[in-house]
């Protein structure tokens, strides 16, 4: 990552957890989606987006063994129709392509695939809880859940969840700018994410506060919306389902 320039856009009506976002960045305890594998007991994940004008965020959240500390681990893919449509972000999509957090491919459905071959490594690993693992936006998202509950991919339906979005979502932002601030969930220092806790605008609803692409503008928050659904499942404090697969080959990573 060092090659691209990290930093965020902290307009008046940004998100709260972005004034801590870049101080919680642990690269050497989480570089990878295997790093984060080896290092927790349980793990959910989020999706989000999936339009040819969108990116496909997929976000890994894990609960450390021995700190209980979140962990986070992104990773994002685009249609090339993007490149052609989006001028104004080509550049930064094909810097986070060669820092390696986002992949840009020639078809639709390729993506899917690839985020569907992610999730089943977290099912590999003996991680993953039997209920309430992956969340999802449920606005355009049937293709990807239609994969992972192929035969092949053997992810039962009650452990994909369709997260509530606009204000519903209020309590998985405010519990991850709450762990954020007081340290209890780290990242991967991604600049991918970087930039779309940047892009993120908040506005208020009642007693709740909203972030959603549209408000946010042009900008691409797709990874955050990721995070924040992966978040809300995480919070319910799922279960460990036994030794990890590591583990029990003996590969234990402290």
């Amino acid at each position: 990552h060092a090659n691209v320039e990290v930093g965020l856009n902290l307009r008046s009506d940004r998100w709260a957890g972005a004034d801590f976002w870049l101080q919680q960045a642990r690269p050497e305890r989480v570089a990878t989606l295997e790093d984060l594998l080896q290092r927790c007991e349980v793990v959910t994940s989020g999706i989000d987006g999936g339009g040819l004008d969108d990116l496909l965020g997929l976000v890994a959240v894990g609960r450390e063994r021995e700190t209980r500390k979140w962990l986070a681990w992104a990773h994002a893919w685009a249609h090339e129709i993007v490149l052609q449509r989006r001028k104004d972000i080509v550049t930064k999509l094909q810097e986070f392509e060669a820092a390696g957090d986002l992949t840009i491919v020639k078809l639709p459905g390729q993506d899917v695939d690839q985020v569907a071959d992610a999730i089943c490594k977290m099912k590999a690993a003996g991680l993953m809880p039997e209920e309430n693992a992956i969340g999802v936006d449920p606005a355009g998202i049937g293709a990807i859940v239609d994969e992972l509950t192929t035969e092949a991919r053997g992810i039962d339906l009650k452990q994909i969840v369709a997260v509530s979005q606009g204000w519903k979502l209020n309590g998985a932002i405010k519990t991850t700018e709450r762990a954020l601030a007081g340290g209890d969930l780290i990242h991967a220092g991604q600049p991918l994410m970087a930039w779309c806790v940047g892009n993120a605008k908040v506005v208020p609803a009642g007693n709740a506060i909203t972030i959603t692409k549209q408000v946010s503008g042009t900008a691409k928050i797709d990874p955050l919306m990721a995070l924040f659904n992966a978040v809300s499942l995480m919070a319910l404090n799922p279960s460990a389902r036994g030794p990890s697969v590591y583990e029990s080959r003996g590969i234990r990573f402290l």
